[in-house]
């Protein structure tokens, strides 16, 4: 098929500042102009998204913006449904217009492949069978609430998850029926679904026109990532009160710099933890930093922020899920840890042996341009496309 006419269905604004969701439809979505002729429908499932109409029309031709409203759950029926019935689309109390559901219809009519974003951007339309189509699920909904379970100390809260997690496993039984073609971020998820029909496309990054590395003194520790996204709150916040206290125990002049949307107020969070907000330029304040954490402990699919890291050859401390589906090795291309003490000394480590992270961040900066650069996904991208084109639903 030459020149396809591609319907891109996503939530998050391609034009908006970076974070890992925006990354990630950004770059699918310059894969896929690459493949065809692109039509973006974007759910606005953020009230003041469409500030950032203008630069996501610089890139792509938007062909509806879609807005969602807050809906009933529809009574005892509809909680039942929700629990047992995995063909049930009101997995969230908002949804968009029926008239807006129309509207997608007819334009799925009109275009020979559909790429979706995510299970929640497909269910806010009440779309149930998308022929001809892509579902990316690059975060695996049952995968995430078992990650809470374990996280929890609470009994209830974990069971309250591991509900969800049975609940989003039985939804998820249903995806091959749903979509023409799955797309998942790691060969792990792929694995774990266990359906034909499903590729991986990795997350990735940019080759960075410079990586050198400016570390300044007192030395930095810094995390970026909105807090916007509860993950990335409940990591800092662990970091922070069981973490922190050692290593500033033996390296009492060390920083804590939290870079992203909303982390100002992580500053009353510990000694010398700056919540720095959103910055200008993160290539600029990644380099004055000596280590890079990622103490994420819920969550699912894949971290951008790893490869952040990597490609700006900053040396990175990471929990096994922090760092999760990019079969990493421990000492290799990165530490990995998950209790407080060994996440601390091994941040202490890279801080006192300098040689010793360079030599880690070198590798890791090989493997990231042999592996995980957004350029080197277009053959995935166009054998999705291909292929949905031309397998008919079930």
């Amino acid at each position: 098929m030459s020149d396809p006419k591609i319907l891109y269905v996503a939530s998050h604004w391609p034009g908006a500042p970076s974070y890992g969701g925006q990354q990630r439809t950004l770059q699918i979505g310059r894969l896929l102009q690459k493949v065809g002729e692109v039509s973006l429908v974007l759910v606005n499932v953020d009230a003041d998204g469409e500030r950032w109409r203008e630069k996501t029309e610089a890139e792509f031709k938007i062909a509806r913006v879609v807005d969602v409203k807050p809906v009933s759950l529809g009574g005892i029926v509809g909680r039942l449904r929700h629990e047992f019935d995995p063909g049930y689309l009101h997995t969230v109390p908002v949804a968009a217009d029926p008239s807006d559901r129309r509207a997608v219809l007819d334009l799925l009519e009109q275009h020979d492949v559909a790429w979706v974003y995510s299970i929640k951007t497909a269910n806010l339309l009440r779309i149930d069978r998308w022929h001809r189509s892509v579902i990316d699920v690059d975060d695996v909904p049952s995968r995430f609430y078992q990650s809470s379970a374990r996280a929890t100390g609470s009994p209830v809260r974990r069971l309250l998850d591991l509900r969800m997690s049975v609940i989003w496993k039985r939804r998820e039984r249903r995806l091959a029926t749903r979509f023409s073609q799955l797309m998942v971020s790691s060969e792990d998820d792929r694995a774990y679904l266990g359906m034909p029909g499903v590729s991986a496309l990795p997350n990735g990054f940019d080759v960075p026109r410079s990586a050198e590395r400016l570390p300044v003194q007192p030395p930095r520790i810094g995390f970026i990532g909105t807090f916007q996204w509860a993950p990335n709150i409940d990591g800092v916040q662990w970091f922070c009160k069981t973490v922190w206290p050692l290593i500033k125990r033996q390296l009492p002049d060390v920083g804590l710099r939290i870079v992203g949307q909303d982390t100002e107020g992580a500053r009353a969070w510990g000694p010398d933890v700056e919540g720095v907000g959103r910055v200008e330029n993160a290539e600029r304040e990644i380099a004055t930093w000596s280590i890079m954490i990622v103490p994420i402990r819920v969550g699912g699919g894949t971290r951008i922020k790893v490869l952040e890291a990597f490609a700006r050859r900053c040396p990175v401390v990471a929990t096994s899920l922090g760092a999760f589906g990019y079969e990493l090795h421990d000492g290799d291309e990165l530490f990995l840890a998950d209790d407080p003490k060994l996440f601390a000394s091994r941040c202490i480590e890279l801080i006192q042996s300098p040689q010793l992270g360079e030599a880690i961040a070198d590798r890791a900066h090989r493997r990231f341009l042999r592996s995980w650069t957004w350029e080197s996904y277009g053959d995935i991208v166009q054998a999705a496309v291909r292929e949905a084109s031309e397998k008919p639903l079930a």
